[in-house]
């Protein structure tokens, strides 16, 4: 008779003296350290894998806390076709994309410090033409918010690649303005939009000014109104009115547990043109911050949960104010680094220590970048907002 086979006395030390790692460590420290597209093939493993990155709270929330620690930050890339902005509000695209770009250096004299990695997270394609021309997309906890020139309002989730339509608000009568973000209060994540019953733009007379010329006010009616996410319900509900008029075309910024708002309460050589209106999102009020922002077409952003704003005061300088032609959005901090993105083209790093600004992508000249996008002529408008990757839902409660 053969006898059993005994394996080698040192693969028996080793196998001794390896303890299993409990399944509490290997969910939230090793598991929670992968990429989404890595825990998706990983939910076949076992019923407490697929259970935690199917909606556990706890992990969505350990894997988002990872995402945020990472260093450099990233950007994601929202491409939009130059047609649909020349025709904005008609023309019609059947894709949307998302890519997400990681970069490890900047350009120095032309030549390259490390390379900028692209990567495509999600690409929708439409049997039609669905997608007018994007706006101004709104970045939360891997979640963003797309609004477009026709009005329509989609939420998408790249890393998951989920994309939802929201039910269409109050009517309006002129574009509105739309903010997203997380509300702390109900731990639930928001959508803000505003609405105008009636505008119509009244010229004053032309000795109400030095010129002679005039300057238009605007009769206004606006109203404001919140969608939540994962509440089952496909209502928008009311708020209170906005005391100002909100521009449509200024970002706005969802930051501890508000929205900040730009709005328009004087002539644009009026010494204070614009207000900054904070809307409270635990009990929905309305209220003017000061100090109030220095110019009407300031950009707001936020870096490190602190509200900040950044406008270009010529062609070659950025002024920044913590906490509080060019356009300048700011969006990350990296330590005394500032990543910058301009125009809707170019991205720059912005060291505050020493003013140095560095080139780290031409995002309209780097079609290898894109999956073999051609070269110019074809010009797409490059929308960047910051990005963190999460498994955040949008259609159930994360928390």
């Amino acid at each position: 008779m053969r006898p059993p086979h005994t394996p080698p006395a040192k693969c028996r030390r080793l196998t001794a003296s390896c303890p299993s790692i409990p399944e509490d460590i290997l969910v939230t420290e090793v598991l929670a350290r992968l990429p989404v597209r890595s825990l998706f093939r990983f939910r076949s493993v076992c019923q407490s894998w697929r259970a935690a990155i199917d909606g556990d709270p706890r992990f969505v929330c350990r894997h988002l806390e990872l995402s945020r620690g990472r260093s450099p930050p990233s950007v994601l890339d929202a491409p939009c076709e130059p047609r649909l902005e020349d025709y904005l509000g008609v023309a019609r695209s059947k894709e949307m994309e998302f890519r997400r770009i990681r970069h490890g250096g900047v350009r120095h004299g032309g030549e390259t410090a490390a390379a900028v990695d692209a990567e495509l997270m999600h690409a929708v394609v439409w049997p039609t033409n669905r997608f007018t021309a994007m706006t101004h997309p709104v970045h939360c906890d891997g979640v963003v918010l797309v609004p477009t020139a026709s009005g329509e309002l989609f939420v998408c989730n790249p890393a998951t690649r989920v994309l939802v339509q929201l039910p269409p608000g109050s009517p309006s009568v002129m574009a509105d303005a739309v903010a997203f973000g997380f509300d702390p209060s109900s731990n639930t994540y928001k959508v803000a939009r505003t609405f105008h019953r009636r505008f119509e733009v009244i010229e004053y007379d032309s000795e109400s000014d030095d010129d002679g010329e005039g300057y238009p006010r605007a009769e206004f009616d606006i109203g404001h109104e919140v969608f939540t996410l994962g509440a089952g319900s496909s209502d928008w509900e009311p708020t209170e009115d906005p005391p100002h008029f909100i521009i449509p075309t200024a970002r706005p910024i969802c930051t501890r547990g508000a929205f900040y708002w730009t709005a328009v309460v004087g002539c644009p050589d009026d010494p204070r043109p614009s207000e900054l209106l904070r809307f409270c999102l635990r009990d929905e009020t309305f209220t003017v911050v000061s100090p109030t922002l220095p110019r009407l077409h300031d950009t707001l952003t936020e870096l490190g949960r602190k509200l900040c704003c950044a406008y270009a005061c010529d062609p070659t300088c950025v002024d920044f104010l913590r906490p509080m032609g060019y356009s300048v959005l700011t969006l990350a901090a990296d330590g005394d680094e500032l990543l910058l993105s301009v125009d809707r083209r170019m991205l720059y790093k912005y060291n505050a220590t020493s003013g140095a600004l560095d080139e780290v992508v031409d995002m309209q000249r780097a079609p290898d970048h894109y999956g073999g996008r051609p070269p110019l002529p074809l010009r797409l408008v490059h929308h960047a907002v910051p990005y963190v990757e999460s498994l955040v839902s949008i259609s159930r409660r994360n928390y």
